[in-house]
């Protein structure tokens, strides 16, 4: 990552493949475009910067990458919150490009402002991490997955289509257009996904924490009750966790007879025990 200054007092930095960006869309004569894309970008990172604040968030830092950003927030992200704050940048570039048709301007720049937030709308609303599609559609199913499960989806999905639009690139490549997009959008896909894979126990215990936070400052936090053969490795049942809830599991024998309880404080305990034996 390269520093790049901060902005009311947060880091920001910038992906390495920013500048890849920036160096083809020069090389290749789309300094018009290349303008365009960056006020596009500024717009719809300052939506996701207000719905973010809204929300009660604090960022700890901010990426820029050729496709969007990432704020790294030091408090965990409720599932209706992170959903909004995912929703908020596709959403503001939607109201731009269609704002912006529907004012009828025909110079090359606004055409070229259409076309720069037309496509971050759709790009960040494919389903894989941490594009905002991949954000959002983890919101809505990790009350039912869990933030575990519901991530290790979508870094699968990210996976895949970042293959895919590899295989798009070098398939028009052979058919003579060359369209270095598609490659930085594939690389960068499956780059994402391996990130997304290892931050993923660190992303767990940063979202407990701030969930303690949060019964703190609210005095209340839900509780989830999950049933569980009683079997089941620590690992699945520490999948099962999510920020916006406090879990008991109810073990069961293959009867569905309760055999036993486990609450979230024992679990971690248990897999914290666990590792600290494991040796180095």
């Amino acid at each position: 990552m390269i520093r790049f200054g901060a902005v009311f007092g947060v880091p920001v930095r910038i992906h390495m493949a920013f500048p890849v960006l920036i160096g083809s869309a020069i090389f290749f004569g789309h300094g018009q475009t290349l303008a365009a894309m960056l006020i596009s970008l500024a717009m719809h990172e300052m939506a996701h910067a207000l719905a973010a604040r809204a929300c009660g968030q604090r960022f700890d830092a901010f990426e820029l990458m050729p496709f969007g950003g990432v704020a790294y927030m030091r408090t965990s992200l409720r599932p209706a919150h992170e959903f909004l704050i995912a929703i908020a940048g596709p959403a503001v570039s939607l109201f731009l490009s269609l704002g912006l048709a529907a004012l009828h301007w025909t110079g090359p720049f606004a055409q070229e402002l259409i076309r720069s937030n037309v496509s971050l709308t759709l790009s960040n609303l494919l389903p894989a991490l941490p594009l905002d599609g991949g954000r959002a559609l983890r919101a809505i199913f990790s009350g039912r997955l869990g933030h575990s499960r519901a991530t290790n989806l979508f870094i699968f999905v990210g996976v895949l289509l970042g293959g895919a639009i590899l295989c798009l690139g070098v398939w028009s490549a052979i058919k003579g257009t060359v369209n270095p997009m598609l490659f930085l959008l594939g690389v960068y896909l499956i780059y994402a996904a391996r990130k997304e894979k290892e931050g993923l126990a660190a992303a767990l215990v940063e979202a407990l924490h701030g969930r303690a936070e949060r019964l703190s400052r609210e005095g209340t936090l839900p509780m989830r009750w999950l049933a569980a053969p009683h079997d089941t490795p620590l690992e699945k049942l520490l999948t099962r966790l999510s920020a916006g809830s406090y879990h008991c599991f109810f073990l069961v024998d293959d009867q569905m007879r309760k055999v036993g309880t486990i609450d979230e404080g024992e679990l971690l305990q248990k897999a914290f025990a666990i590792r600290a034996n494991d040796p180095l």
